[in-house]
């Protein structure tokens, strides 16, 4: 409907009202009002209703549109024009709607779990830890058949302390020509820190060679590094080029622990335990103490026969194959203290293991204050492969023998 039919409906509907006032106004009982005043108090009735219903409908239309349609929809304005009942001059009503969401905003809910609490484990009794490689780090390269000391600097991390009786012990891997064994000189306290030497030799091929390494407690309980004490430490090794041809090519100091050891007491172990006369003890000394006084830098091979029944000690060393013009050379003497040693020390050879044990020259050996420097060539022996023997056995005395070899070794021109 347009609004000239809607103002048309409304002329007819104020003129039916004012005939019914005007009728009224003959009836008994009512007060006389003019033509004028009924006329006037009916149009400002049906103008309130008017307003009262446009405003109805424009609220609805409003809320209508300006609802949102969900609770997380953007804020939104909604612009809405009154279709105004004043004269068609008046500026238009302008009313600005926000759109309120109907639901509460998510709150996050936040859930504290509890924290777990790390139980501390226990420090073991016996452990170590590794500080640093004294010398020969990780990868340190070597021609072949070089005698070199490996020193590792271990502190105590357990709870115990480590006294005399505990050694250090090869674990596994390459034992580059190391005994297997070593004394621990001192008493190591927990937090005390101390350093482990070991002497080796360099494989004659080339290669990466690692040798591991473990502490003994007296009763066999081997222990190293890492939380529980369990890790080995190693030396780790570069041989490279080829194996001299010259000069010193066979140590029996470096290569001491390939040997087999055994006296008239049996078999030995390497290193044994200085002073053990009753079986014989063959060891290495980093620091020999010479017969004639002072000590050497240079690591010594210090032979001790058992004191009873048939005393003597041998050392039966891998297979070598002789060249002509290899030299064995060595200086030789009682240890430094032994002031009653009196014995014999000598070279034997025998070719394969079932060979029979030839003798190449012998030395009687007193403490005399006097280092002998011995000489033998080996030419005789070219081209064969045999398995040289050192060997020591009482002289006059079975007391204190004592054999020292310093730089027991074959030399090639």
């Amino acid at each position: 409907m347009n609004h000239k039919s809607k103002f048309r409906i409304t002329i007819a509907i104020i003129a039916l009202g004012l005939l019914v006032v005007l009728a009224s106004c003959n009836m008994p009982g009512v007060g006389t009002k003019t033509n004028e005043q009924y006329v006037q108090e009916a149009m400002q009735t049906l103008q309130a209703k008017s307003t009262e219903s446009f405003f109805a409908t424009a609220i609805a239309q409003m809320t209508e549109v300006a609802k949102p349609t969900t609770a997380t929809e953007a804020l939104s304005t909604v612009v809405v024009t009154a279709t105004p009942a004043a004269p068609a001059t008046q500026q238009p009503q302008v009313i600005t709607v926000v759109a309120t969401p109907t639901t509460k905003p998510l709150v996050p809910t936040v859930i504290i779990l509890p924290q777990a609490t790390a139980t501390p484990k226990p420090v073991p009794c016996y452990r170590a830890s590794f500080v640093t490689d004294v010398t020969v780090p990780d990868g340190t390269k070597y021609a072949p058949g070089t005698a070199f000391n490996k020193v590792w600097r271990l502190k105590n991390t357990g709870t115990c302390e480590w006294d005399t009786r505990f050694d250090i012990a090869y674990e596994s891997g390459d034992l580059m020509g190391a005994p297997k064994f070593g004394d621990l000189t001192a008493v190591i306290k927990p937090g005390q820190m101390v350093d482990f030497s070991v002497p080796m030799v360099a494989p004659s091929t080339a290669g990466k060679y690692v040798g591991k390494w473990m502490l003994v407690t007296p009763n066999g309980v081997r222990f190293g590094v890492g939380d529980e004490g369990k890790n080995p430490f190693w030396v780790s090794i570069e041989v490279t080029g080829s194996a001299s041809t010259t000069g010193e090519v066979f140590s029996f100091t470096a290569r001491a622990a390939e040997a087999k050891w055994s006296t008239g007491a049996g078999t030995l172990t390497f290193p044994g335990k200085a002073g053990d006369y009753a079986k014989g003890y063959v060891l290495v000394d980093n620091t020999p103490a010479r017969e004639g006084g002072g000590e050497d830098d240079e690591p010594a091979l210090i032979t001790v026969p058992n004191n009873s029944g048939t005393i003597y000690i041998i050392g039966i060393y891998p297979d070598f194959v002789v060249k002509s013009g290899d030299i064995f050379q060595a200086t030789i003497m009682c240890e430094g203290g032994a002031t009653k040693c009196d014995v014999d020390m000598g070279l034997n050879y025998r070719i394969g293991n079932d060979g029979t044990m030839t003798n190449l020259a012998v030395w009687d050996q007193s403490y005399d204050g006097v280092m002998n420097t011995v000489k033998v060539d080996l030419s005789a022996l070219a081209g064969k492969t045999v398995q040289f023997i050192l060997a020591a056995r009482q002289g006059d005395s079975a007391e204190q023998m004592n054999a020292l070899w310093l730089h027991p070794a074959i030399y090639r021109p």
